[in-house]
């Protein structure tokens, strides 16, 4: 089992500076793949993203950046900070412009203009922390996000029982961060898992234990809100 490694936030650069960031209703880098500089280190926000709800641009961009070929977030969207984490050689996931964080009503349709989400409007209630054997809605986890946790989410039936027990241990092994793990049947494309924080996505088809504990640490705790998992939901979802 991996032992909890040393978190220390860092602010040097945007990741989208030097990563390049999906706006809303732009694909680039949406599948969520590692992103690393070239030279092996790493990089974090300014700040955490999406804690504005501020209207910005309607589109959620700000123009196209000549350094990336990826459109700027509007002020107060960037993605969130992460923490420099020993023994993790670069920044994993990619970095997306927060769509807000407005609450819906329940069952409420949202149309997120990311897939998946990983931030924008979602339900007043959150969900337990850990594995559920249900589809949890989208619209419950993503205000997890909210919270600061990671979400692990796959589509698939009885054919990945290897892989799922790969997330299970990312679970077994980060006791002591927030983490839910569930079933999405609207996850898309090929890849069927997904690892999704506040502003942050990793999809992949093969899991492994050493990137998912690195990008659980990075990203964990940075989000607008900060509820400890001892504060369970307002009821079971």
């Amino acid at each position: 089992m991996l032992v909890p490694t040393m978190r220390r936030a860092f602010a040097v650069l945007s990741p989208c500076i030097l990563l390049g960031c999906a706006a809303p209703g732009d694909d680039a880098g949406a599948d969520g793949s590692t992103a690393a500089i070239a030279d092996g280190s790493t990089a974090a926000s300014t700040g955490a993203g999406g804690s504005s709800d501020g209207p910005g641009r309607e589109d959620g961009s700000g123009g196209s950046d000549d350094s990336t070929g990826a459109a700027p977030c509007a002020d107060g969207r960037e993605p969130a900070a992460a923490s420099e984490i020993e023994g993790c050689a670069a920044l994993v996931g990619t970095p997306l412009c927060s769509e807000g964080q407005m609450h819906v009503t329940q069952d409420a349709v949202v149309p997120w203009q990311h897939d998946p989400p990983a931030s924008g409007p979602h339900y007043p209630t959150w969900a337990a922390w850990g594995e559920h054997t249900g589809v949890v809605p989208r619209g419950n986890w993503v205000h997890n996000l909210e919270h600061g946790g990671i979400v692990l989410s796959y589509r698939c039936n009885d054919d990945c029982e290897p892989e799922l027990q790969t997330l299970r241990d990312v679970l077994a092994a980060r006791q002591q961060l927030r983490i839910l793990l569930t079933k999405d049947p609207l996850l898309p494309g090929q890849e069927r898992f997904a690892a999704i924080a506040w502003t942050w996505v990793l999809r992949f088809d093969a899991p492994d234990l050493a990137t998912l504990t690195c990008f659980a640490d990075q990203h964990e705790n940075h989000a607008p809100e900060d509820v400890p998992a001892a504060v369970g939901p307002p009821s079971d979802q």
